[in-house]
């Protein structure tokens, strides 16, 4: 039985989950203290360590849930414009893809590129994040079928771009070219370029 003033289990887990992210935001992932999580959470360590096991199992959660966000919000936010076309050109494809040089794209690829990094010497973080991809990607198989049915008839499109280039590479070098890289619209070109089998 609850003691009176005694947080729930879950609302409790919930609590460090929010000042995890907090000390994320202010001291980056190299500086994350559980210490600093478990005042944060008005908790102790003991009991951070009883939720998740380690600091490892603390970032495999909270890495794991952002890198989620990122990955499943790009994807949905794409699927909700192509799904609101009856039909759909190789412009539409192109033109409903995030920009590289959009803030929000820019600061998704650069906390992705940390949890990426950071899952190298956390197996729980990169067991978490290799089903979340495996998820997406059948997400993006099933989303080809969809697609493929709203283009013009005799427009044959190369998924590999989407297969290898979109999901694998993405836009993690443009992200740290800057303004030396390449611009939206060269993008754009290379897409349409690339999508259009002739």
């Amino acid at each position: 039985m609850k003691k009176s003033g005694e947080t729930p289990r879950s609302d409790s887990r919930q609590l460090i989950i929010a000042s995890t992210r907090e000390e994320l935001k202010k001291n980056g992932i190299l500086g994350l203290r559980v210490a600093d999580v478990a005042e944060g959470a008005h908790c102790s360590i003991t009991q951070i360590y009883r939720f998740f096991g380690d600091r490892d199992g603390l970032l495999a959660q909270v890495l794991g849930d952002m890198y989620d966000e990122i990955i499943s919000g790009a994807f949905d936010a794409y699927m909700q414009k192509i799904r609101l076309m009856d039909s759909i050109t190789v412009d539409d494809l192109v033109n409903s893809m995030p920009l590289p040089s959009h803030p929000q794209s820019m600061q998704n690829q650069e906390i992705r590129m940390q949890i990426l990094a950071t899952s190298v010497n956390n197996s729980q973080l990169r067991q978490r994040i290799e089903a979340i991809s495996k998820s997406v990607y059948s997400g993006w198989q099933a989303a080809i079928e969809e697609v493929q049915g709203k283009l013009p008839e005799g427009v044959r499109v190369d998924w590999r771009v989407v297969n290898i280039m979109l999901l694998v590479q993405n836009m993690y070098y443009r992200t740290l070219l800057g303004d030396e890289g390449f611009t939206d619209e060269e993008y754009r070109q290379f897409l349409k370029d690339k999508f259009t089998l002739s």
